[in-house]
């Protein structure tokens, strides 16, 4: 990290206000609290405790929690844990203690692995092994079933009511070191890997600096995560939070009755989702009428020209489109200015990372691939002439129909042009005379019957070789936590046709 780059660090982070107007004792503040504990997001809120105590950190399904209390609870937490307990596993939904261990872990510098909460007793058990956990914390509800061995198991039930006055010897005997935080790929093409995530990150500045600079981030922004905390969105997300003392809205299922209402009475400023999510918030009836909201960040997945254009229509140019992997972390932003100019691009590529096309591969250089060697993200992709970047679906994904490739995002994106389909879903099956044709599964919206003229429609719609040869209607495409559909959970017939 240069010079240059810390100056433009400390300006970006000085136009959110965080600051304050004694701008030398907040980062005094800082330098202390990473003095005496290290760099994890424990320091993030222990800092945000000693400038702002009494303002709102979380607000959960059971009320707000202050910063003041939130540290205390995680200092409570990091006196219960077992020792020693090196690598720790969390399996929870979105609430106040699956935080505080969060950051209790970074208190004590220990490593902490976040689980799938949609995996099953056997996925976890998989996981505890292989992660090499030794204690595992779990919603109440996700311990039933579960058989572990070598594995120290801790409900939540026995956290949340800790007593959270805290001795100061105990609190001197906790050396200050970050520890790392592990979080697990989707996983909707196969089995989730692993990524680590250490407490340290310089090389990250020049990323960080440049989405301060351009997203409408600032200090005490009231904020609502739609995404599950154990996906590495969803951890950015509170993140950033700390980082900005900013009050975290969080629901421990994700509902857009719960969103809308929380949108409207609490004045909102930032919202986080994935397109499945703004999908549904904008087929709710509630009325658009959100002055406070100032930017909706969506991520995660990919996220159609089309809801691009419904969204900027519905709430003013507000719609930011993040594109990033686990392995390399955030790779391009795309503000309201270029998804006006053009829906369906993914941004420019953010300060801190390079992309290069091999093949219609898009490849990636950033500070978190290993040795910063370039890495396949397994999209297709194109870079424009104004620099902006597309998407083209995934390598994996990709169909050859009559020689001709053929990616499924595309074909699914003009099949959700038809005023009574809701969403698709498209994939590849044998056939004798292309190689692969297409079986589309469609849903429909709710006031639609079905179409009998629907084959009439894909045939104007699309060319011969591209016109899904089966179609089957479904209630809801397989999506896994945070909205990816899942194409190998689809009910297809692998038949070919002669």
């Amino acid at each position: 990290m240069t010079w240059a780059d810390l100056r433009a660090a400390v300006s970006a982070i000085s136009q959110t206000g965080l600051l304050g107007s004694r701008p030398a004792q907040a980062l005094a503040q800082l330098g202390t609290a990473l003095a005496q504990h290290g760099s994890s997001l424990y320091t993030l809120a222990v800092w945000a405790a000693r400038r702002q105590p009494g303002a709102v950190a979380l607000v959960d399904d059971d009320g707000p929690t202050t910063y003041r209390e939130l540290v205390a609870r995680a200092d409570a937490i990091a006196t219960h844990l077992p020792t020693p307990s090196r690598r720790v596993g969390l399996l929870c939904r979105n609430h106040l203690t699956f935080v505080a261990t969060l950051l209790a872990c970074g208190r004590l510098g220990v490593d902490a692995v976040l689980l799938n909460t949609t995996f099953s007793p056997k996925e976890v058990a998989a996981v505890c092994a292989s992660q090499r956990l030794s204690l595992l914390v779990c919603d109440d509800a996700f311990a039933e079933g579960l058989s572990l061995e070598g594995v120290m198991l801790l409900p939540v039930s026995s956290l949340a009511t800790l007593e959270t006055r805290i001795s100061p010897r105990r609190r001197g005997s906790i050396k200050p070191s970050g520890g790392s935080i592990t979080i697990l790929t989707s996983g909707s093409t196969g089995t989730p890997k692993a990524v680590q995530r250490g407490a340290g990150g310089l090389a990250l500045w020049p990323t960080m600096t440049a989405l301060l600079q351009q997203l409408p981030l600032r200090a005490g922004a009231p904020t609502l995560l739609t995404l599950p905390l154990f996906h590495g969105h969803g951890l950015a997300t509170l993140c950033v939070s700390l980082l900005l003392g900013a009050p975290l809205y969080v629901f421990s299922r994700s509902r857009p009755e719960d969103h809308w209402r929380c949108l409207a009475e609490e004045n909102i400023e930032v919202l986080v989702l994935v397109p499945t999510i703004l999908h549904r918030l904008l087929n709710r009836p509630e009325p658009f009428n959100l002055p406070a909201l100032r930017g909706i960040i969506c991520g995660s997945a990919p996220l159609p020209g089309a809801l691009a254009e419904r969204t900027q229509r519905a709430l003013g140019p507000v719609l930011y489109n993040l594109y990033g992997s686990s392995e390399a972390g955030l790779i391009s932003l795309a503000t309201p200015l270029h998804l006006l100019a053009a829906p369906g691009t993914v941004g420019r590529v953010l300060p801190g990372a390079a992309v290069q096309i091999e093949a219609g591969e898009v490849w990636v250089r950033s500070g978190l691939t290993p040795a910063q060697d370039w890495l396949g993200t397994g999209d297709l992709g194109s870079l424009g002439a104004s620099g902006l970047l597309f998407l083209a679906g995934r390598t994996d994904d990709l169909l050859i129909c009559g020689g001709e490739n053929v990616s499924p995002e595309q074909i699914e994106a003009r099949i959700a042009q038809l005023p009574e389909v809701l969403e698709c879903a498209v994939v590849g099956v044998p056939d004798a005379e292309y190689g692969q044709c297409l079986h589309a599964f469609i849903v429909l919206k709710p006031e639609a019957v079905y179409p009998t003229d629907l084959e009439r429609d894909l045939a104007r719609l699309l060319p011969r070789t591209l016109r899904p040869r089966q179609i089957t209607l479904l209630a809801a495409l397989p999506r896994n936590a945070v909205g990816k559909l899942m194409r190998g959970r689809l009910p297809v017939q692998m038949t070919g046709s002669g």
